[in-house]
C-alpha cells in the first residue's frame, strides 16, 4: 500500500512539474534561511556561556559623573580587585585582565606582529573555564615575564618541539617596558573558544606590569581606570544587591583623594552574560555586539519561515483544485475517504521531506558563503536540535497542507464533483488573500530597511570628517625608543620625495576614539569645571597633515613640549562644554591638564576621531615627544611608489624595526564591519522574502485563472481581448500589494526610525525611500502576476470550455 502511494505521489509531481518546482524550491529555500539565522541567533546568544560559572560571573565597570555628562566605562583599576575580595565575602575570587592589542615578536631571526596578549593573574583559571594542556595553571603565571601560549601560538613558534622553558623576546609599545623584555613559557593551552566575549593569543603575567610600574598598585594606582576587573561571586549572592553595596567601596583605600574623587567615581557590576550583547560602553576590551540585532533576525527568521510556509500552503490547495475530477473518479471505482485522506497527506509530507533533504544540501553547499558574510563558521549538522526541529517543522508544514485536500475534497459527492459543481468558498479566497497582504507587507518593510540601511551606510561613507582620509598613511610604533631617536632624520629623508607631501606623530589616530583624558579642570571666574576630555598628543604640523582647520589663535611650535606651561588647542566641542560664548574668548584661558598647567592657544573645528554612532566630544591636542603613530601624507595615485620609498627609508633607518603600517580610509572602514555584515545578511534575506512572497502570489493568481477558466472561454467567444482579460486578473491582486505598501509604511518608519537612533549623525528618513522600496516591490508583483494572467488570456478558448 505504502509503495503505491509513494508511486502515486511520485506521479503527481512529475505531471505537475511547475507546480512542484516552485513548492518545493520555497520550501526549501525558508527552511535554508530560517536554518542559518536560528545558527547565527544560536552563536549570538552563546557567548561566555561555556564558563561553568557563567551565572556568577561579574565585571566591574566604572560610572564617571561630570558637569559635562555622566559616561561608563568597562575599565577599573588595579588595586580594585584584591581589595574588593578583602572587603567583602560575598567575593569568592577575582581576576584582572590587561589588554595589550599588538606587540612585536622576535624568534629566530624573524620579526612578527602577533596580536590579543592578555596579561592576567593566576586566578583567571579559577575565574573563567579555561584549562592547560601542559603547565600548571595556578603558578604558570605567578612571576613576571612569565607567559602562556595556545597552541596554534605554540605551534607558529616553536612547531612540534615543546615550548615550555624557552623564551620568546615580546616588544611592547609601553614606557613601563621601555620596549621589550624576554617572555619565559610556562604553558600551553587550548585555543581560546570562538564565543568568549574577548580573544588572545598569549598569556602573560600581571606581575609583569606590577614589576614594571610599582606604582599601579599604590594610592595613585586606583586613579588609573586601565585595566578590566572581574569577580567571581559565591553561590547564593543577590548581584543587584551587591552591586548597590560597593558603589564607592573604593573611599577607605584612597586617603584625601576621596574628596575629590567620591563625586565623581561611581563602580558597578555588570554580569557576565550582558556583555556581548547588552555593552556598550567606553573601553570596551573587545567589539561587542548589539541586541537590537538579534530581535530583528529573530524576527525576520519567524517571518521567512511563515512566509515560506504559506506559500507551501497556499500552493498546494491551489493545484488540488485541479484534482477534483481525479477524486471524484477514484471514488467511482471504489476508493474510500480514508485512503483519499492518507493519499494526500502523504504526498503532501513527502513533498515537504523532498524540499528539507534540498534544504540540508543548500545549507552544505552554501556555508562557506555563509562565513564570509557573518564572519561566522557555523554548520547546520553541528546542531541536533535545529535539525529536529527543521524535520518537525517540515512534517507539521505538509500535513497541515494536505489537510484541505484530503478533508474538503474527500467528502465531495463524486457525481457532483463530476458534473463540475466544485466550487471554492469565499472564505478561503479571502484567507488567501490576506495571507498575501502579510506577505507583501513583511517583505516592503524589509526592503525599505534595505533602502535606509544602504543610505545610512553611504552616509557614513561620504560623510565630511573635519579632516581629510583619503591620502593617509599611518605607521604603527612598536619599538618605541629607536624610532623616537631617529624620527627626525627618518621625516626629513621622506620628505625629499615629492611623493611625500606630510609627515607627523600622534599617541593615536582619529579612528575608534582618542582615548578618554580623565576629567580636566578648568577655571572659570573661581569655578573648577571638570570635564571628560579626550587627549591627543602630537607635533605642530599635524593639522596641516590631516587637513583640520584651525578656527581661532594659532598652532604652537616645535619646542612646545618643553614648557613650563602647556599649550593646548581645543576643539569646538570642549569650548561648549567649558562654558565659553564663543571660540575668541577661548584663546588664552587658562587650563589645567593633569598636575600640569596649560593654557589655550586654540580652537580647530570638529572632526570625527569616533564612529558616527557617538557624538564628538571634547578634545584637548598638545605636544609631546613620545608618540605611537606616525602618519603620512602621500601620492595616493602613486601608490605602489609611495609605499617603496617608505618602506626603503624605513630599513634604512630603522633595519630591525617591524614596519606596519596601513590606510587611514581602510581602517576607517573597519569600524562600520558589523554594520556592513548586518546590511548584507539583511539585504539578502529582503531578496529572497520578495521571491518568496512572489511565489505566493503567483499562486494565487493561478488559482484564480484555474477558478475562472469557463469565464475566460466565454469572454473570449464575446469579443474580450487577451490584454483585458489579463488586466482582468491583475488589478485584484496588485490592489493586495497596495494595501500591503500602506500597511507596511509607518510600521517601517518606526522600526528603521529605531534603528538610526544608535546613530548620533544620521541620514534623514526621506518619502523617495518608501516610494522606491513601493515601486521595485510592485514592478516585480506585477510581472509575477502578468506572467500567469498572460498565459491564461492567450489559451483557446474552446480548450477552455471543454476544459470545465
Amino acid at each position: 500500500m505504502i509503495k503505491n502511494y509513494l508511486k502515486q505521489t511520485w506521479r503527481s509531481l512529475l505531471k505537475n512539474k511547475t507546480y512542484s518546482i516552485l513548492n518545493i524550491a520555497g520550501l526549501a529555500a525558508g527552511l535554508t534561511c530560517f536554518a542559518f539565522i536560528a545558527l547565527w541567533l544560536n552563536d549570538e546568544l552563546g557567548y561566555d556561556k561555556f564558563n561553568k560559572n557563567s551565572e556568577r560571573i561579574v565585571r566591574l565597570i566604572s560610572t564617571i559623573k561630570t558637569e559635562s555628562g555622566t559616561s561608563e566605562s568597562a575599565v577599573s583599576s588595579a588595586p580594585m580587585a584584591q581589595a574588593l575580595k578583602n572587603d567583602f565575602a560575598e567575593v569568592e575570587n577575582t581576576a584582572r585582565i590587561a589588554m595589550q592589542n599588538e606587540v612585536v615578536i622576535e624568534n629566530k631571526q624573524q620579526t612578527t606582529l602577533e596580536t590579543n596578549i592578555i596579561f592576567t593573574d593566576p586566578s583567571f583559571f579559577d575565574v573563567f573555564s579555561f584549562h592547560l594542556k601542559e603547565g600548571d595553571g595556578s603558578t604558570a603565571l605567578r612571576e613576571p615575564y612569565s607567559i602562556i601560549l595556545t597552541e596554534s601560538t605554540a605551534k607558529k613558534y616553536f612547531g612540534d618541539s615543546d615550548p615550555i622553558g624557552h623564551t620568546l623576546p615580546l616588544y611592547l609599545y609601553s614606557k613601563e617596558q621601555g620596549g621589550g623584555a624576554l617572555y619565559k613559557v610556562t604553558g600551553v593551552m587550548p585555543d581560546a573558544p570562538e564565543k568568549s566575549h574577548f580573544k588572545f593569543n598569549m598569556l602573560a603575567s600581571f606581575k609583569t606590569i606590577e614589576a614594571a610600574n610599582p606604582d599601579v598598585l599604590t594610592v595613585d594606582g586606583w586613579g588609573d581606570n586601565s585595566f578590566y576587573t572581574y569577580l567571581l561571586l559565591k553561590k547564593g549572592v543577590d548581584r543587584n544587591a551587591f552591586s548597590a553595596k560597593i558603589t564607592q567601596f573604593y573611599g577607605k583605600h584612597i586617603g584625601a583623594l576621596y574628596n575629590v574623587w567620591k563625586s565623581i567615581y561611581f563602580y558597578k557590576l555588570q554580569p557576565l552574560a550582558d556583555i556581548h550583547l547588552h555593552s556598550n560602553l567606553q573601553n570596551e576590551i573587545a567589539e561587542t555586539s548589539n541586541i537590537n540585532h538579534v530581535y530583528i533576525f529573530f524576527t525576520i527568521g519567524i517571518f521567512i519561515l511563515l512566509l515560506a510556509a504559506i506559500n507551501y500552503m497556499n500552493l498546494s490547495t491551489a493545484r488540488s483544485i485541479n484534482r477534483a475530477k481525479e477524486v471524484g473518479i477514484k471514488k467511482v471505482v471504489g476508493a474510500v475517504k480514508s485512503q483519499l485522506i492518507t493519499q494526500f497527506l502523504m504526498e503532501a509530507v513527502l513533498t515537504a521531506i523532498i524540499a528539507l533533504v534540498i534544504s540540508f544540501l543548500l545549507s552544505f553547499l552554501l556555508q562557506s558563503a555563509f562565513f564570509q558574510i557573518t564572519n561566522k563558521n557555523l554548520s547546520v549538522f553541528s546542531s541536533p536540535l535545529l535539525i529536529i526541529f527543521l524535520i518537525g517543522t517540515t512534517i507539521i508544514l505538509g500535513l497541515l497542507s494536505g489537510i484541505y485536500p484530503a478533508l474538503i475534497l474527500s467528502n465531495f459527492k463524486p457525481a457532483q464533483v463530476l458534473k463540475g459543481a466544485f466550487k471554492s468558498g469565499s472564505r478561503g479566497i479571502m484567507l488567501r488573500k490576506s495571507l498575501v497582504v502579510v506577505q507583501f507587507a513583511i517583505t516592503l518593510i524589509l526592503i525599505i530597511g534595505i533602502v535606509i540601511i544602504n543610505s545610512q551606510m553611504s552616509f557614513i561613507k561620504h560623510k565630511d570628517l573635519g579632516y581629510n582620509r583619503d591620502a593617509l598613511l599611518y605607521i604603527n610604533v612598536h619599538e618605541n625608543k629607536d624610532v623616537i631617536s631617529g624620527y627626525s632624520a627618518f621625516k626629513n629623508e621622506l620628505l625629499m620625495n615629492p611623493l611625500i607631501s606630510g609627515v607627523t606623530t600622534s599617541n593615536s589616530i582619529p579612528v575608534a576614539g582618542m582615548g578618554s583624558g580623565g576629567s580636566e579642570t578648568v577655571d572659570i571666574k573661581g569655578n573648577p569645571l571638570q570635564v571628560n576630555t579626550a587627549r591627543l598628543r602630537t607635533e605642530p604640523d599635524y593639522l596641516d597633515v590631516y587637513g583640520i582647520k584651525l578656527l581661532v589663535g594659532k598652532n604652537f611650535t616645535t619646542n612646545s613640549a618643553t614648557d613650563t606651561v602647556r599649550p593646548i588647542i581645543l576643539n569646538e566641542a570642549a569650548v561648549k562644554k567649558f562654558g565659553w560664548k564663543d571660540m575668541e574668548t577661548a584663546a588664552g584661558k587658562p587650563f589645567k591638564m593633569g598636575s600640569r598647567n596649560g593654557t589655550v592657544t586654540g580652537v580647530v573645528k570638529d572632526f570625527h576621531f569616533n564612529s558616527l554612532q557617538q557624538a564628538i566630544e571634547p578634545l584637548a591636542i598638545y605636544p609631546g615627544e613620545d608618540f605611537s603613530k606616525i602618519t603620512l601624507k602621500a601620492d595616493v595615485t602613486k601608490a605602489s611608489q609611495s609605499i617603496a620609498w617608505i618602506k626603503n627609508i624605513w630599513k634604512k633607518h630603522f633595519p630591525s624595526a617591524l614596519l606596519d603600517y596601513n590606510f587611514l580610509d581602510v581602517t576607517l572602514g573597519k569600524q562600520y564591519e558589523a554594520e556592513e555584515r548586518f546590511s548584507k545578511i539583511f539585504l539578502y534575506f529582503s531578496i529572497l522574502s520578495l521571491l518568496i512572497a512572489c511565489l505566493g502570489l503567483y499562486g494565487l493568481i493561478s488559482y484564480a485563472a484555474l477558478q475562472k477558466t469557463k469565464e475566460i472561454g466565454i469572454r473570449k467567444i464575446l469579443g474580450a481581448t487577451a490584454n483585458g482579460i489579463a488586466l482582468m486578473l491583475s488589478k485584484d491582486f496588485l490592489k493586495l500589494v497596495v494595501l500591503a505598501f500602506v500597511i507596511a509604511t509607518p510600521m517601517a518608519w518606526y522600526i528603521m526610525n529605531k534603528w538610526l537612533q544608535d546613530f548620533a549623525y544620521r541620514t534623514d528618513i526621506s518619502w523617495w525611500m518608501f516610494a522606491a522600496a513601493g515601486l521595485a516591490v510592485v514592478l516585480i508583483a506585477l510581472i509575477t502576476v502578468s506572467f500567469q494572467a498572460i498565459k491564461a488570456a492567450i489559451a483557446n478558448p474552446v480548450k477552455s470550455l471543454r476544459t470545465e
